[in-house]
């Protein structure tokens, strides 16, 4: 899976892949309104957690929503027994981030952070970096991803952080999705299509009575057999803050490195 020479190495072992009853059914537009509403709140926090193929992960972070596309967060990563930090901060299609295991890789010196721009890697043939995307979930997946609600069944009522919730299983149609999605969303969505081969998405959902999203549940595909599994807990929403990236100074551009370059 990880094509891109001995340097990468050591990142990939530490960040590799990172109901109820009742019945019946809810409206579509409904849940794409929900997502739609939160996608306006200014900010939200999120608690999550990630599994995929010999990797799990916790962590929290806090993210703008919208068009703003920002955020920072803090993970606990697992990886055959041995856990490690990391540090992230997203800037729209750039994704930083600062680990121990950095330095221990030799991919970093002086420099603290890595930087790894996705709107690049999609562009670059026989570099596969999707695990380490995996390893910093974000809201926006999966709000884009309601937006292209299709088919939803209701389960039931469940409490989640306190919050009285429905809980929806929702089949996503992917290219609904990307039609509804702003510019930058809907490349990654049609990527996710054919990295994948998926027409369609089931994803979990739980909104409150203000027709919020509380909790959401889906797997984050990066091939046709892999993918990371995350469930992701939305609360304290509010405006938007202020994340600024990394200084330049401190940052190591991952794929120039990996090409060859100084960084």
């Amino acid at each position: 899976m990880w094509r891109i020479g001995a340097a990468a190495v050591g990142l990939a072992f530490v960040l590799a892949g990172c109901g109820g009853g009742g019945g019946g059914n809810a409206s579509a537009a409904s849940i794409a309104q929900a997502a739609a509403k939160t996608s306006q709140a200014g900010s939200v926090k999120a608690d999550f957690q990630v599994a995929g193929p010999g990797a799990t992960g916790t962590g929290t972070g806090v993210f703008n929503t919208g068009q703003n596309r920002s955020g920072r967060l803090s993970m606990q990563l697992q990886v055959n027994g041995r856990t490690s930090t990391l540090e992230s901060v997203v800037a729209g299609n750039v994704l930083y981030m600062q680990s121990p295991v950095f330095a221990q890789a030799g991919l970093a010196g002086r420099q603290e952070w890595v930087k790894l721009d996705l709107q690049k890697l999609a562009q670059q043939r026989g570099v596969d970096l999707s695990s380490l995307v995996n390893a910093s979930p974000t809201p926006t997946s999966a709000l884009t991803y309601l937006r292209g609600a299709r088919d939803v069944k209701k389960i039931g009522t469940e409490t989640v952080a306190g919050t009285k919730t429905t809980h929806y299983r929702v089949t996503v149609d992917l290219e609904r999705a990307a039609g509804r999605a702003q510019a930058s969303s809907r490349a990654s969505i049609r990527r996710v299509m054919e990295a994948s081969g998926l027409k369609t998405l089931p994803v979990d959902a739980w909104i409150d009575g203000d027709g919020y999203l509380r909790k959401v549940a889906w797997v984050e595909h990066t091939s046709p057999t892999g993918g990371a599994a995350v469930v992701m807990l939305l609360h304290d929403f509010g405006p938007a803050v202020n994340i600024k990236p990394p200084p330049k100074r401190m940052v190591l551009d991952l794929l120039d490195r990996l090409s060859g370059g100084t960084g």
